[in-house]
């Protein structure tokens, strides 16, 4: 007796170190929401499991944040799903319909003897039920990873399905639900019964035209297709394809790049136990079809959301995503696709003094106040969600980013004999600014240091502006230079006193 009770003691802490992180705490995510007065606020959901493993609860509870940008809770965290014996109610995932808000969440569960099954809600957010807790994908196997967009007048459920005739591991699938009544409509498989294929991600354009699906194939490839609705039925426009290789299970995610009508994929490097601190990163138009694709610094971290930002000052979008113990990586595409060569790294911000990211489920997004302003004493505010691993409770955590970072004065090329000699000044002034420049100025705009245009002027040689009537602050003067039968632009910052 004494000496296999020794065994136990030994072999109990082995299996406690080895358990997998998700056992405890699986998936956060952020819906935004505009409620009856056109106030923007926030409905968050995550799943816990915290002293009980995989015995999952899924939580919720809705936020918004003040002029001052303070974080305000409305509605406090409180159990939403499960009994605390329910197996795996996880992760969660979900959707709105902004036409009434009805909210999609989806997960998967442990009840059934068959089971997990893929189930859903529909809901409000403050949580009144409109259909509720029911099956969307069950039966005889296993159904995983639910994740749900919404799509004309649908809402995508898609899932892996490991049931049979399913033969290598789990096969790709999609329940197309109406959105209102939450029946079933139509069901779409991706990928053959002979092959493995896990953990879908999704993201929907602003028109809900649209729908990129993304999805782990076999553990070496992000794998996809670009879904759209005709006449009732969702339709794919072309096969699925692998848009980044070598790529980790799980590490990836999807977002909707308006201002450029491109889906963004970035993706961890690495498959398998190869895995980098880099990322993978592609854009994707409304066909399905890559249009650029690069490798870059700073690898994202488990099933983590990016949080994207476009600037009208250098006209380019800001794309953030954790990465490292508690940095963040920041990408850049401009208004033509091109995505940055080299991203930069954001390493000991204060707002993260203290914490560390979660291994899995870390969702993110730039917020606005109720009345949608976006803008903070010059900083914009970037909110992340993530479970809190001493409790059943979720961490939020608003990181301060200054203007500067979406801003910068960037010359369009810095080795150009003829933009280095370009002056300005005095600088800083208070009403007139001179350009000295061997080149012809046709156009000056001048942005604030939230990309809006404040004064613009035409002529056919500018050397002389006057902006004593603009606020006292930082500005950006983009010239449009005429140089050897050619167009450039340049930009500069310029201080009003």
């Amino acid at each position: 007796m004494k000496k296999s009770l020794l065994i136990l003691i030994l072999i109990i802490p082995v299996w406690t170190f080895s358990q997998d992180p998700r056992a405890f705490n699986h998936g956060t995510c952020i819906v935004e929401y505009q409620n009856s007065n056109d106030s923007t606020k926030y409905y968050l959901t995550w799943s816990s499991a915290y002293n009980n493993a995989w015995e999952h609860n899924i939580y919720n509870s809705t936020i918004y944040f003040n002029n001052n940008g303070n974080l305000i809770i409305e509605i406090p965290s409180e159990l939403y799903i499960g009994t605390d014996f329910d197996e795996a109610q996880e992760p969660v995932n979900a959707v709105i319909n902004t036409s009434n808000n009805y909210i999609l969440s989806v997960w998967e569960d442990g009840i059934d003897l068959d089971a997990p099954n893929v189930r859903g809600q529909i809901h409000y957010p403050n949580g009144i039920i409109i259909k509720n807790n029911w099956i969307i994908a069950g039966g005889s196997g296993s159904q995983h990873s639910a994740n749900t967009a919404h799509l004309g007048n649908r809402y995508l459920v898609f899932y892996a399905d490991e049931a049979p005739p399913s033969l290598g591991g789990a096969v790709l699938k999609v329940k197309v639900i109406d959105d209102i009544t939450g029946n079933e409509i139509q069901t779409i498989t991706f990928t053959p019964n002979n092959e493995d294929h896990w953990w879908p991600v999704s993201i929907s354009n602003t028109s809900n035209t649209r729908t990129l699906i993304v999805w782990g194939n076999d553990g070496y490839a992000a794998r996809g297709t670009v879904l759209y609705e005709d006449a009732g039925t969702i339709q794919q426009t072309g096969l699925p394809q692998d848009y980044l290789t070598n790529i980790q299970q799980y590490y990836y995610q999807v977002e909707w790049l308006e201002n450029i009508s491109k889906f963004i994929l970035v993706a961890r490097n690495g498959a398998y136990s190869n895995i980098t601190d880099e990322s993978q990163i592609c854009l994707i138009d409304t066909l399905g079809n890559i249009t650029n694709a690069v490798t870059v610094n700073g690898g994202i971290v488990r099933e983590a959301k990016m949080a994207i930002k476009w600037s009208e000052c250098n006209q380019t979008y800001s794309i953030f995503y954790p990465t490292g113990i508690n940095n963040l990586t920041q990408i850049s595409i401009d208004n033509f696709g091109v995505i940055a060569s080299a991203s930069n790294q954001i390493v000991g911000h204060p707002d993260l003094t203290g914490f560390e990211w979660t291994s899995t489920g870390i969702w993110s997004k730039f917020i606005t106040d109720t009345d949608g302003n976006d803008l903070f004493q010059n900083q914009y505010i970037v909110l992340f969600v993530m479970n809190d691993t001493l409790s059943n409770d979720i961490v939020k955590i608003p990181i301060h980013l200054d203007t500067s970072l979406f801003c910068n004065p960037l010359s369009i090329n810095d080795n150009d004999i003829y933009t280095k000699n370009i002056m300005l000044y005095p600088n800083p002034t208070t009403s007139i600014l001179n350009i000295s420049s061997e080149n012809i100025i046709e156009k000056i705009t001048i942005y604030n240091t939230i990309g809006r245009v404040v004064k613009s002027q035409k002529g056919k040689d500018i050397k002389v502006i006057n902006i004593k009537g603009l606020p006292v602050g930082l500005y950006f003067i983009k010239m449009n230079l005429y140089i050897n039968g050619d167009y450039k632009e340049y930009i500069q910052k310029i201080i009003k006193q």
